[in-house]
């Protein structure tokens, strides 16, 4: 492992936590400054939109020779981003602040991402797992260390923290060997346009799944487990629990993308995730749908890299760059958990939290079949690499 892909890891892992600490302190912070249900889903999802968004129009900039420069400026927007929550005392507050974070992954995933892909053609599906893995791990640990620190120290004091990590990042990026990345036509193109092609269409729409009900669990998972007494600490290790399956099967995922190819990893993973799903609702306790949700959060961890393979075997058909490839893949993640903890929390709030899981399930199903047909899809129009 060459020290850029170490700076690339650890990097992405304390952006990644520091997207997510705030998750565990999310009710913590409802009950002491007094925002309703509906902000809990503002917050959650405002990240992933501004993620979103940012992806869009920065990523193809890392392919143009700016790739150094987009990971500086992710680790400053996320020191920015943290201070603004620490600082922070209103619901846009904490909403702007979340809107910073997002930007900063916004703006450093990708780059990231294509770094790591222009390293050679050999183990590629492994280097994805490990950098997928990194991420994930910062997804877990940072509810895990907000929820500890916030128990002695205060509501503030998470954010601090994951302040300086940031800080630390900037550092090391700024003196790592990064380099240029050379662009394809393609990356020139109107960004909405790019799903019009149907190899990238079918990626997005799988990676697009995958998101769905972690962005349901992560927006009301806090608050359920609050109205049952838990502490900071007891949330954030929860969280942790629920995203470890993710960092333990997604660099094993790539290395079994690697042997037996990406699709049927994600055929099988797909169907054992539509049958989870339906699951989720038969326990009557909250340690048995702990423990349901953990079993199917492994099942996700194996399908995120083959998703991720897939769009790339898209993006090659056309001569998409690839940290426009891996944005699209950020983005159908950003799209996703916005929809699952928005809408899947509002509607849960009308109806029951089965509807939302429920109507996932029969998401997946759609997934499954539209994985069944990627083979025509990505052959179609006599697509062939030119790379």
């Amino acid at each position: 492992m060459t020290r850029l892909e170490r700076v690339l890891l650890i990097s992405t892992a304390a952006l990644s936590a520091s997207n997510s600490v705030i998750f565990a302190l999310i009710a913590s912070l409802q009950d002491e400054y007094g925002f309703s249900d509906v902000g809990l889903g503002i917050i959650a999802a405002t990240g992933f939109a501004t993620s979103f968004l940012v992806q869009l129009l920065m990523s193809p900039l890392a392919d143009r020779g700016y790739a150094k420069r987009l990971l500086l400026l992710g680790t400053v927007l996320s020191v920015v981003g943290n201070i603004v929550f620490a600082t922070g005392a209103s619901l846009p507050q904490f909403a702007l602040g979340r809107a910073l974070v997002g930007a900063a992954f916004g703006c450093f995933a990708p780059a990231a991402r294509a770094l790591i892909a222009s390293m050679g053609t050999a183990h590629a599906a492994q280097r994805l797992g490990r950098i997928s893995a990194a991420e994930l791990a910062g997804f877990a640990i940072g509810p895990a260390l907000g929820g500890i620190l916030a128990g002695p120290l205060g509501l503030r004091w998470p954010f601090a923290v994951f302040a300086g990590a940031a800080v630390a990042a900037f550092f090391m990026v700024l003196t790592a060997h990064v380099p240029v990345l050379e662009g394809h036509a393609a990356s020139q193109r109107l960004s909405f346009d790019l799903l019009r092609n149907r190899q990238v269409l079918v990626a997005v729409l799988l990676c697009l799944s995958l998101a769905l009900p972690v962005g349901l669990y992560d927006a009301l998972w806090g608050r359920f487990l609050g109205d049952l007494g838990a502490e900071e600490w007891l949330v954030g290790l929860s969280l942790t629990a629920y995203a470890l399956p993710f960092v333990l099967l997604a660099s094993r995922g790539g290395r079994l993308a690697d042997r037996r190819g990406a699709l049927p990893v994600a055929r099988v993973g797909l169907a054992i995730g539509t049958v989870a799903l339906v699951v989720l609702q038969l326990p009557g306790s909250a340690w048995g749908l702990a423990g349901v949700v953990i079993f199917a959060a492994g099942l996700l961890g194996v399908l995120w890299v083959p998703a991720g393979l897939l769009l790339t075997a898209g993006a090659e058909l056309i001569d998409l760059d690839d940290a426009y490839a891996y944005a699209f893949f950020n983005l159908a993640w950003a799209a996703g958990f916005t929809v699952g903890a928005a809408g899947g929390g509002a509607l849960a709030q009308v109806t029951t939290d089965a509807v939302p899981y429920l109507l996932l399930a029969g998401a997946y199903a759609v997934s499954l079949a539209v994985a069944d047909r990627a083979p025509r899809y990505l052959v179609a129009r006599g697509a062939s690499s030119h790379r």
